[in-house]
């Protein structure tokens, strides 16, 4: 099984405090993301010879439109199996696609001179296999302490990933993302939150937001005299 746990020393992880961080929309731009995710159906409408399914890649439900796909194409296997073609598939186009100027280098080099004080957490939904390649290509490989990736044979939910991550751990200070649906859940699992919107706008409030990294560094030297 996946292995989903980068540990540092257990002396580093109970001394120092936690800041968890969103990958998609907070260190790097949307723009790999949503083009591994639109290349996926372009590879599979060439595979099956049918141009429509391009057109599931924007549809809400599209993973329910993944499994109707991989059925067409393997045939009849467990769902697991599916999961874990359609998964690795999406994160070889993704670190394929990812490049180093999808990185927001001005938080990059923030998280960067906070290592003496926190320990920085990546929990991320991208598929496990593609983590290492896409942060070493990005050379953010030796950013974070703890890493929480996505499984391969399931689709992933951030819920499960955070309520992994806290079953191993304290809570952390604060989440750090764009202001999606992962607000929502780390709000249900009584985390603080900093939405970011330096790349995208945010469509859920957090505890604090910050438009720029100087306004995150306001947030945590306030918390941290408070």
């Amino acid at each position: 099984r996946t292995t989903f746990f980068n540990l540092v020393t257990h002396r580093k992880l109970m001394t120092k405090k936690m800041l968890v961080i969103d990958l998609d929309g907070a260190l790097v731009k949307s723009r790999p993301f949503d083009m591994a995710h639109q290349e996926w159906f372009r590879i599979m409408a060439e595979l099956l010879r049918d141009q429509t399914i391009t057109q599931h890649a924007f549809k809400e439900d599209y993973y329910e439109q993944v499994h109707h796909v991989m059925k067409q194409y393997l045939g009849d296997i467990s769902e697991s199996s599916r999961n874990m073609f359609a998964r690795n598939m999406y994160g070889m186009c993704l670190v394929e696609i990812i490049k180093k100027w999808d990185v927001y280098e001005p938080f990059a080099e923030y998280l960067h001179s906070l290592k003496k004080k926190y320990l920085l957490v990546l929990i991320t939904t991208t598929p496990a296999i593609a983590v290492d390649a896409l942060l070493e290509k990005i050379q953010c490989k030796d950013l974070f302490d703890v890493i929480v990736k996505g499984p391969l044979d399931k689709e992933p939910s951030k819920k499960e990933l955070f309520e992994l991550f806290l079953k191993k751990h304290s809570k952390p200070e604060f989440y750090i993302g764009k202001g999606d649906k992962s607000i929502g859940v780390c709000k249900d699992l009584g985390i603080k939150t900093i939405t970011v919107s330096w790349i995208v706008e945010s469509t859920h409030k957090g505890n604090f937001e910050a438009k720029t990294v100087e306004d995150v560094e306001r947030i945590l030297e306030r918390y941290r005299i408070e």
